[in-house]
């Protein structure tokens, strides 16, 4: 029994980590680029409404409000644009805009704050809020993450969803400069609600802890039953199924959208010769724009224009800022996600009640584990029901670690990905066994999707010293400097792979505005 829970513990430590890392992938893009995509910033002004939403007196009055803000010690930008976004992605815009238009009132600061608002196109009434607060009021300021999430949910989610949008921003507005003034209003006391529901050996507490467990157990099992529907034998081929594009392939695979198909998806738009990879002058690979007629699919064009914003309009991107292109996955991801499910590989529906299931699953048990705390805390002693809190705690880990597991794809996506299963453990198997024949050229954007290109480093790096290099690598011309002629495809590969791999999973410059910051939002 002890091995199984230490065991669970680490795999939810490894999802945990997982989850981390996908996080860091999502982050905002660089400053640079996301000055380009939300324009510049105005001095003394506040309130940005790029949809027109808003008539010239409601902004005149925000513009009043946010000064007060400011006045109380947080330079502010409220900023409204019409893009159909996530939390997450609204969250990473938030703290993008931050760092692009250094919102604080001195470099090092870190104390501004940004309320941006995506707002559903054809329906400006509805979307998404997220208020992101610099480190110096955020962690350990007047403006916690509970706070910022309460003013969020009490004084601006009511309003916005009643249509008064200028008069939710106002009372959020105001909230944030009376918190940042006053200090958070105090939350109620708990105390009472502790010692009424687990008073006695029958309490509230203890009958609902009983039926919080039975409840984990039951949707432990429902969430098992909704895993994978079936998993068809597949036959290990090193052919290519079809020319299904890598990024979709690899989705199929991996039943979700990864960042390993960011990279697959360059290196296709270089095989069709959208672009070209090269050695750079100064060492090491980059890439140049050639042809954006040849960029198809909405994931591809997102991905292209967050190309040609890092290339600054020379039309080349160096290796290293091509490590920084991982915090650009973000709408080409979306577009991919949209384009499965719109194809009908991907379930929209089974996607989007999963994180309220874990919710749910989450929110019972933590809850009334504060009320046992608190009871133990004022002396009632450990409720009975405690001990069936922590079996229902167990549970829901083990549930939330299968329901990780339930892959996004419907029964004809799962359909579609068995021949390119065998394509990825046909990959695999050659990497071990040299007689195996493999097309490098075919099968490299397709190892990458599937996240198994490192399985290969021996096999290319003897090809490369053969002579071989792919179709869509250039080596029309030698850097300059300490790069000698015996340096081949692979060593290109080699340095550019692992600065990409190494820069994913790097956090965001510690001097940057948004810099240990945070925030809170919700849909409206």
């Amino acid at each position: 029994m002890l091995a199984l829970i230490r065991s669970s513990c680490s795999s939810w430590r490894l999802t945990l980590a997982a989850g981390f890392l996908v996080a860091l992938l999502l982050t905002a893009a660089t400053a640079q680029s996301a000055a380009a995509e939300y324009g510049e910033p105005v001095p003394g002004q506040h309130v940005y409404d790029t949809t027109d939403l808003l008539t010239p007196e409601e902004i005149a009055d925000l513009e009043a409000r946010a000064a007060a803000v400011e006045a109380a010690g947080a330079p502010i930008v409220v900023y409204l644009q019409a893009r159909d976004a996530s939390q997450s992605e609204t969250e990473a815009d938030a703290r993008a805009l931050m760092d692009a238009w250094d919102v604080q009132s001195a470099p090092g600061a870190h104390d501004g704050v940004v309320m941006f608002f995506n707002l559903r196109p054809g329906n400006l009434r509805r979307g998404q809020v997220f208020i992101y607060a610099g480190e110096k009021h955020f962690d350990g300021g007047n403006l916690p993450e509970s706070e910022l999430q309460r003013i969020i949910d009490e004084e601006m989610i009511p309003l916005l969803r009643e249509n008064q949008t200028a008069e939710g921003i106002g009372a959020g507005l105001d909230a944030i400069a009376h918190s940042l003034t006053n200090g958070p209003p105090r939350q109620p006391v708990h105390k009472w609600l502790a010692r009424t529901v687990t008073a006695g050996r029958f309490s509230i507490a203890n009958i609902a802890s009983a039926a919080v467990s039975i409840f984990m157990v039951l949707t432990g099992l429902a969430t098992y039953q909704a895993r994978s529907i079936t998993r068809s034998p597949v036959v290990p081929t090193t052919r290519k199924p079809d020319d299904t594009p890598p990024a979709i392939a690899g989705a199929l695979v991996a039943g979700r959208v990864t960042p390993y198909q960011l990279e697959a998806t360059l290196i296709d738009l270089a095989q069709r010769g959208a672009l070209v990879f090269e050695p750079a002058d100064k060492g090491g690979m980059q890439i140049r724009l050639v042809d954006p007629s040849l960029v198809r699919a909405p994931y591809e064009r997102a991905l292209w224009t967050s190309l040609e914003l890092m290339s600054q309009k020379t039309g080349a991107i160096s290796g290293e800022a091509l490590g920084e292109l991982w915090r650009f996955w973000g709408r080409a991801r979306a577009e991919l996600q949209a384009q499965l499910e719109a194809n009908g590989l991907f379930d929209r529906e089974g996607k989007g009640r999963r994180p309220v299931r874990l919710a749910i699953m989450v929110a019972v048990p933590v809850l009334l584990g504060v009320v046992a705390a608190e009871s133990i805390a004022n002396g009632s002693g450990t409720p009975f029901g405690a001990v069936l809190i922590a079996l229902g705690v167990l549970g829901v880990l083990g549930a939330m670690l299968l329901s990780a597991r339930v892959p996004d794809t419907t029964a004809l996506g799962q359909s579609m990905a068995v021949p390119w299963r065998g394509y990825m453990e046909g990959i695999v198997a050659a990497a071990y066994d040299r007689t195996a024949e493999l097309d490098l050229d075919e099968a490299f954007p397709y190892a990458v999707a599937f996240g198994v290109i490192d399985k290969l480093d021996k096999r290319i790096r003897e090809a490369s010293a053969a002579g071989w290099q792919p179709i869509w690598f250039e080596m029309t011309r030698r850097p300059s400097g300490s790069r000698s002629d015996d340096w081949y495809f692979y060593h290109y590969w080699h340095d550019y792979h692992r600065a990409s791999k190494r820069s994913s999973s790097s956090s965001s410059s510690s001097d940057s505005a948004s810099s240990g910051g945070g925030g809170a939002g919700g849909r409206f």
